[in-house]
């Protein structure tokens, strides 16, 4: 879907819902009944004539697919519109999911739709077989409010115990991290900044643009900050400390670095779907921790008690972390605004999203801030003091910064207690900890689930004991010998962790050279015997900076026999690379890697 501010999820706490934000006039004026039957609701601002589809995954053969081409065209005569074609979304070389690999860009041309025709679209759209979902594309705009002058501190690292949560990694730089501030761009030049940008071998900042890209254009390099959102938010998650210059980040005590990743342009706005691509390019370039602080609207003739995205679970499910601004409406979400319908702001309130309401020094949840039965957790947001472009600082409000000031609090918290660079917790395994990392329970739940401030220090503290040993993978009896012998294999060019031997394990129904076209659920085979506590597996292609875990397999993926293990969602392969396998102790330690050439679609 888009964007424009951010919220979550509506009243039946499902396993972490969340609510967000919505921002002036809207569609939620349009009858209940109109509006009823449409799963993704009203975006409060529309980019004109695109629209978003999931496809059914079965439905990728060329026949499906050009009879979908036809059915979409007959829609747009209906409507009165032109048939500006179904691109398929471009996403970055990586192992993806089924239903993210199945994302198309419709585009209606020659016709001024009004509201009542963007029902109709919808409406008509989701009825056609084989589409699982469709989106109006949203016009996303930044969650800040008017900035202040420049004040003289920074209270939120008390209020968050960012000292503390410092002091747990006893002077060391701890496991690195990378968080990608996916917004207006950063100023790479600033003092505070310039040292804490991700970069390559080559000393060059791994960022990118999607600005003007659509569907499928190319990024560039030009990830600049053209705003100063972009710049303020990187500061509060990491600018540098102990540099006699300006303030510091919440995370900077700790190995993080910023990746940039543009997707607002110089007024504040942008588009749902070049989001999507920028948040999955940061992701596929081994990003750790995401950060939202953008956002919209969505409305609903009745409240919705799930909210799914495609791209959002595919992140889930690797480990990416993902916060958002709840935003900056002052309202209770999830509730019906005045009779204009059940307001949801996007991307804060989908599943596997955290969605951060803003707090004030006296750790009040601010008037501005949104909240509700599906706002997580809560962060200082008002008077937040951090960098902006030219090398200054000021103070700014809204959840824009108290979504950062989240992110940098986890990051830290996920430096110190990590075992590798690439160890990392499930978003599953975070939203419990961040439920009981809370200073007192001085909200109501119903305004924020986890009932009160973020604690930095506990965090750490709770993460620190979540990474003590667990329970091993029980090795099955006598392991199948592959009926082929696999050949050697040269090691990738941007390899994951040496390759010990002898190899035990193997993929099953795979061998090397072979074309990987249709989404695929990996299975494996053998495993060192009483000992592997996790298998890490990884798509490595030439392009990929740091290859990174798509999944992590351990004994909940057992087979009912208990001889194999297997991913419990499809992933598609894309490009030409090395699938790896990689076996883990617990305390993180190689165990067993094998390697298989192969060719995605």
């Amino acid at each position: 879907m888009n964007l424009k501010s951010t919220v979550m999820t509506p009243f039946r706490p499902k396993p972490w819902l969340k609510i967000v934000l919505a921002l002036g006039s809207l569609y939620a004026c349009q009858p209940a009944t109109q509006i009823e039957n449409l799963r993704h609701g009203i975006p409060k601002s529309i980019v004109p004539g695109s629209y978003k589809l999931t496809v059914a995954a079965e439905a990728h053969d060329e026949e499906s697919l050009k009879s979908l081409n036809t059915q979409t065209e007959s829609i747009a005569r209906d409507l009165g519109c032109g048939f500006g074609g179904m691109e398929a979304l471009v996403w970055e070389p990586a192992a993806i999911s089924a239903d993210l690999a199945s994302s198309y860009q419709l585009k209606l041309t020659d016709c001024e739709q009004t509201e009542d025709q963007v029902i109709e679209t919808l409406q008509k759209l989701q009825a056609v077989p084989n589409v699982k979902e469709v989106e109006a594309e949203a016009s996303i705009q930044l969650a800040w409010t008017d900035n202040d002058p420049l004040k003289a501190r920074q209270y939120h690292h008390a209020n968050i115990r960012r000292d503390e949560a410092c002091d747990r990694l006893g002077g060391k730089p701890g496991q690195p991290v990378i968080v990608a501030v996916v917004d207006s761009g950063v100023d790479g030049q600033h003092p505070d900044l310039k040292t804490q940008l991700l970069r390559d071998a080559n000393g060059q900042v791994i960022g990118a643009n999607f600005v003007g890209k659509g569907a499928n254009g190319s990024p560039d390099s030009n990830w600049a900050d053209q705003n100063s959102h972009g710049t303020h938010v990187a500061g509060l998650v990491g600018s540098a400390g102990n540099n006699g210059a300006g303030g510091v980040g919440v995370a900077s005590c700790a190995n993080v670095k910023i990746m940039p990743v543009r997707v607002m342009n110089a007024q504040g706005q942008g588009s749902s779907i070049e989001i999507d691509r920028g948040v999955q390019w940061a992701a596929a370039r081994g990003a750790d921790i995401i950060n939202l602080s953008l956002g919209g609207n969505n409305f609903f003739a009745q409240p919705k008690a799930i909210h799914p995205s495609a791209l959002y679970s595919d992140l889930a499910s690797k480990g990416v972390i993902v916060f958002a601004a709840a935003g900056n409406d002052g309202m209770k979400l999830g509730s019906n605004a005045s009779g204009r319908g059940y307001a949801y702001s996007y991307p804060a309130s989908y599943e596997n999203v955290i969605s951060v309401a803003a707090t004030n020094a006296r750790d009040e949840i601010t008037g501005f801030s949104n909240r509700g039965a599906t706002v997580d957790i809560a962060a200082p947001g008002d008077q937040d003091v951090s960098t902006v472009p030219g090398g200054g600082y000021q103070a700014m409000s809204g959840t824009s910064m108290a979504s950062p000031v989240a992110a940098g609090a986890y990051a830290l918290a996920l430096s110190a207690s990590r075992l590798s660079g690439k160890d990392r917790l499930l978003h599953k395994e975070v939203m419990p900890l961040l439920m009981q990392a809370i200073r007192s329970n001085r909200y109501s739940k119903s305004d924020v689930i986890s009932g009160g401030l973020l604690d930095t220090a506990l965090l750490t503290d709770l993460m620190l004991k979540g990474r003590a040993p667990t329970p091993e993978i029980p090795t099955p009896a006598p392991t199948p010998t592959p009926t082929e012998p696999r050949p050697e294999q040269p090691a990738p060019s941007q390899p994951a962790p040496a390759q010990p031997a002898p190899a035990t394990m193997s993929f099953i129904g795979l061998k090397s050279g072979q074309i990987v076209w249709n989404a695929s659920s990996f299975a494996l085979a053998g495993w060192p015997q009483g000992k592997t506590a996790r298998i890490y597996l990884y798509w490595v292609t030439s392009g990929d900076p740091t290859p990174y875990s798509f999944a992590t397999l351990d004994r909940s993926d057992l087979d009912a026999t208990g001889k194999f293990v297997k991913t419990p969602d499809f992933f598609y392969l894309y490009g030409r690379g090395t699938l790896v396998a990689e076996a883990v102790d617990t305390a993180g330690k190689q165990l067993e890697t094998i390697k298989l050439n192969l060719i995605g679609r």
